[in-house]
């Protein structure tokens, strides 16, 4: 096994662990991907959204948080390429994409914007 499949088994595993319900459980708790924001979308059956951000300043150490949502998701749950024309839905609100962090291997973080 190389290393980006088990990059990818790995992150399929933590995805599961936090993600949020799927439409089947709960349809208003679920995440949508609206490919070009056309609703009523795709329910997403693994995602990881995270209502406010905090990071890492990498010259100080000091945490930096942001009001930004952003959802975690491996590239091969999502219907297409996240581009800004795509929407999120999580937890009933619509969110647009403001930016697309790949992690490299396998998955992608999206700092997301109300609206």
């Amino acid at each position: 096994m190389g290393w980006a499949s088990m990059a990818q088994r790995m992150l399929g595993v933590s995805i599961r662990t936090f993600s949020e319900p799927t439409a089947a459980i709960d349809p208003d708790g679920a995440v949508y991907w609206l490919t070009d924001g056309v609703a009523p979308g795709v329910a997403l059956a693994q995602a990881v959204f995270d209502t406010a951000h905090v990071s890492v300043d990498p010259e100080t150490g000091a945490p930096v948080s942001s009001n930004n949502p952003i959802l975690g998701v491996r590239l091969i749950d999502l219907p297409n390429e996240p581009t800004n024309r795509d929407r999120v839905q999580a937890r009933g609100v619509l969110y647009k994409i403001n930016d697309v962090q790949a992690d490299g291997v396998a998955g992608v973080t999206l700092f997301l914007r109300k609206g």
